[in-house]
């Protein structure tokens, strides 16, 4: 399930390295605090690259919300387009 693998930002930020070829800090742990800051740091490394996320929040994404979840991916999809 692409909502409930993304929640703790592990995967984004693996994405994130592999399409950026940069090393991105991951924090260790389960709780949602955890969670929270690895998602930030995603989308940090999304704004350095000019990718706007407009009204997407790192609590949407930890939340699985689906419509801001899908539209993360959409505009990582469209920016990095080959």
């Amino acid at each position: 399930d692409l909502f409930n693998d993304l929640k703790d930002g592990t995967i984004l930020i693996a994405l994130l390295e592999v399409l950026t070829g940069k090393k991105i800090k991951r924090e260790r742990g389960n709780m949602r605090l955890h969670h929270l800051n690895n998602v930030n740091n995603a989308m940090m490394i999304l704004e350095e690259n000019d990718i706007r996320l407009i009204n997407i929040s790192n609590n949407d994404i930890v939340d699985g919300n689906h419509k801001m979840t899908l539209g993360l991916i959409w505009s990582v999809i469209a920016h990095f387009q080959v």
